[in-house]
């Protein structure tokens, strides 16, 4: 499906909505969330979420949505998390992320 989406960008020659890029720069903020912590990792966590919620926006399924939900959640959890928990379910998050792409 991305791959008609940025076909019909090209064809309307608006600016393009590379959902494969915005994906990948979701999972590098989720390895950063990983490393960082308080105010920092918070303000981070708000920024993934949203980044995250509006792709469901886009997709009008359920499916997407309940796993979209279950990403937020844990990325929430992450925000607290340490060392090699920390590490853990960020990979984690980054496999479900990656799922969500499959998906759409």
């Amino acid at each position: 499906m991305a791959e008609i989406v940025e076909t019909e960008t090209k064809e309307t020659g608006k600016k393009g909505f590379n959902i494969q890029e915005k994906i990948r720069k979701t999972g590098d903020d989720v390895d950063s969330l990983a490393k960082k912590t308080g105010d920092e990792a918070s303000k981070l966590a708000k920024s993934i979420n949203g980044e995250i919620k509006s792709l469901s926006g886009e997709i009008k399924s359920i499916d997407v949505k309940d796993d979209v939900k279950s990403i937020t959640v844990r990325v929430e959890k992450l925000v607290d998390a340490t060392g090699d928990n920390a590490k853990k379910l960020a990979s984690e998050i980054k496999a479900d992320i990656k799922k969500l792409m499959d998906k759409i």
